[in-house]
């Protein structure tokens, strides 16, 4: 499987400092809206929300989509402040057919298809899956996760993830890219923030929910990625009309996905056993 590096094996009893990681503004909104006595702030070109969820104090970082630079950001962050664990939560691509618009993955770990991902290995290792870099999410608390969902009557699948450098948007490339690494589910962020979790010695996991499935195609998103992350909203608008019938089912999925992420971090944030 390559070289994998396992974040801190540990129990999950108590989690009372909790730090959920999110990319895009959607999934940021999702998870601090869950707090109460929540504060904001911008911290090292970082948005940052600091807030409660019962007896937890829970903060929520913002990396942007790509995460790009948000390496160095999280490692100061977290040599300033102290955290039991470490969430990933997020949406992304299904590479598995069987799986649905909605459906939530625990990663068990993660690939890196990046070239310039932290700690990435040259483009001449990454010729075959065996070669890929990985990192493998705290088994620990992966399990209590999958456990707290479905105690809570919620569906999740245990799995590998990819990290790649740009939006998978035709099917074809998704299904390639999910027998290459049998994986189920791609993204543009977990493997670097799991990475630099992984040198700070702190406890880690990645909750993704589906939101394009794997026999989908997506507008072509990546025309609108600018090279901080962020996205320009006039050529997000340019490519939906481009695909239009795409970019209906699109809006039409991604409701339901945010809702699903909105219920599965609250279960999560809910649990009592193992959390104190």
């Amino acid at each position: 499987m390559g070289k994998t590096a396992w974040i801190n094996d540990v129990t999950t009893d108590g989690l009372t400092r909790l730090c959920l990681v999110t990319a895009v503004e959607i999934e940021f909104k999702t998870a601090s809206g869950l707090l109460i006595e929540s504060s904001f702030e911008d911290e090292a070109q970082m948005r940052v929300c600091r807030g409660r969820f019962g007896d937890r104090q829970v903060t929520v970082l913002k990396s942007e989509m790509g995460a790009f630079g948000f390496a160095e950001r999280l490692a100061a962050h977290l040599a300033d402040n102290q955290y039991d664990a470490l969430i990933v939560a997020g949406l992304a691509g299904a590479l598995d057919p069987k799986l649905k618009t909605g459906d939530a993955i625990v990663f068990n770990l993660c690939y890196n298809e990046r070239t310039n991902a932290v700690g990435s290995i040259s483009r001449e290792k990454q010729l075959s899956r065996e070669e890929n870099a990985s990192i493998a999410c705290d088994p620990n608390l992966s399990r209590f996760i999958t456990e707290t969902l479905q105690a809570s009557g919620l569906s999740c699948i245990r799995g590998a993830g990819v990290t790649v450098d740009h939006i998978v948007n035709r099917a074809r490339d998704k299904i390639s890219l999910g027998i290459r690494f049998n994986a189920l589910a791609v993204d543009m962020e977990t493997y670097d923030i799991l990475a630099v979790c992984a040198g700070s010695g702190l406890t880690a996991a990645a909750l993704r929910v589906v939101l394009d499935e794997a026999d989908s195609d997506l507008p072509d998103f990546n025309r609108a990625l600018k090279p901080d992350g962020q996205m320009s909203k006039w050529q997000i608008a340019s490519a939906m009309m481009i695909s239009p019938f795409v970019s209906m089912r699109f809006l039409f999925s991604l409701r339901r996905v945010v809702e699903s992420l909105h219920v599965n971090l609250k279960a999560i944030l809910n649990a009592k056993d193992g959390f104190r």
